[in-house]
């Protein structure tokens, strides 16, 4: 993916994100590996690498907030929240970040490897507030995915797509 290309999808991803308010409901993560060998996936995780000011996280499962602690792994269903004035950074295993700016609520919707393709699938649902995401090019079948409770962003390889 060339710079030019890179710098159009985290401006989209930014604009796409900037006027999510609340009130996106769950959505359910793509149904993973039926077992064949052939497309065989592993769920991956991000770190937080950042957090300033209030960040709590809330995990799978659980109706309970805890304090962000920098280097903590985050998992698919996980939560994150910011405060006013608060910000945190993930970063991914393959590279490349997610920001979360202030008064900002971020659930982690599928985090996967595809063993065969290495091709990775990383989606998160932003039901308040913004995100701004720096990505490396992403292998064939690879896809980055943000949604909001009216849209959602996609960038697969090389190309950005926006529903």
């Amino acid at each position: 993916m060339g710079a030019r290309t890179m710098l159009y999808g985290l401006a989209f991803l930014s604009a796409l994100c900037a006027g999510c308010g609340s009130g996106c409901g769950p959505k359910a993560p793509s149904d993973a590996s039926s077992g064949d060998a052939e497309f065989e996936e592993i769920q991956v995780s991000a770190r937080l690498i950042a957090a300033q000011g209030r960040v709590t996280v809330r995990r799978a499962r659980s109706e309970e907030w805890h304090p962000a602690i920098t280097g903590m792994a985050l998992q698919v269903d996980d939560s994150l929240r910011t405060q006013r004035d608060a910000f945190a950074t993930l970063e991914f295993e393959e590279g490349g970040t997610l920001r979360v700016g202030p008064e900002s609520l971020v659930r982690i919707t599928d985090l996967r490897l595809e063993v065969r393709s290495q091709a990775r699938r990383s989606t998160f649902t932003v039901e308040e507030g913004r995100v701004e995401a720096e990505l490396l090019p992403l292998k064939p079948a690879g896809e980055f995915r943000i949604r909001t409770p009216t849209a959602e962003a996609s960038l697969n390889h090389r190309e950005v797509a926006f529903q």
